[in-house]
């Protein structure tokens, strides 16, 4: 594991993660904290430093800047601990991939739910298998988003993030169109239907409807084909 080269301090590091979604359902950092600190006193150590990030588990281990700022902080003989393997890894070749990196560097992976993976072969294999289900629920997680947007725009209910252009949200969390945003959308596809660059049409824009649009955000907005659906359906 590079990020660990050079490193010959011996810390022992709590790793604490949460999802967007887990941390606007509740779900707290301090208590995976609380059973990291209660594991290492019961088996006679102690957390030399804590890092929590809240980045989905789907996302690499690899690509998680504070867990490879932890992993940084790990030398030989030091222990890395996690409040559940999930928290760690949803990837059965991303944990067999870790726990691998931590053998050839002499470096112990402690779940609290299950104990220091390299005591012996049986907790290998039920990692393997922990990180399997892991995997499978990470997959389910994926199905469950996509089905409730895809729910959503069916019901035409905003998915969150930046306001579409030409729509407003209504109080129950649906979205209009906006007949003003609309008509100079309309306006936007006839300019560009007659061959009109993009920055003569944010020019044209901003002087018939007072309205400043950068040429790159019209291109975007050429771009969307839901929208001209949409837009196109509505009546002046």
């Amino acid at each position: 594991m590079a990020s660990m080269k050079g490193n010959t301090m011996t810390n022992n590091v709590a790793y604490l993660r949460i999802s967007h979604t887990e941390s606007l359902n509740g779900t707290s950092l301090e208590v995976q904290e609380q059973k990291c600190k209660a594991y290492a006193e019961l088996h006679g150590f102690k957390i030399d430093k804590v890092y929590s990030e809240i980045v989905s588990g789907a996302v690499e281990f690899r690509k998680r800047p504070v867990f490879q700022k932890a992993l940084s902080n790990l030398s030989k003989g030091s222990k890395l601990v996690v409040a559940r393997l999930d928290r760690a890894s949803r990837s059965v070749l991303d944990t067999l991939k870790l726990v691998k990196d931590f053998e050839k560097n002499s470096i112990d992976f402690c779940i609290t739910d299950i104990g220091n993976v390299h005591k012996d072969a049986v907790s290998k294999v039920f990692i393997t298998i922990m990180a399997s289900l892991a995997e499978v629920e990470r997959e389910n997680i994926s199905y469950r988003i996509k089905s409730a947007k895809s729910e959503h725009r069916k019901q035409n209910r905003f998915l969150g993030g930046h306001q579409p252009f030409a729509f407003n949200k209504t109080t129950d969390g649906k979205l209009e169109v906006n007949p003003k945003e609309a008509e100079i959308y309309k306006a936007i596809i006839n300019l560009k239907n007659n061959k009109v660059p993009l920055r003569k049409i944010s020019e044209v824009i901003k002087n018939k409807y007072a309205r400043k649009l950068h040429y790159s955000y019209i291109s975007k907005l050429l771009n969307r084909p839901q929208l001209s659906e949409t837009i196109g359906s509505v009546a002046f």
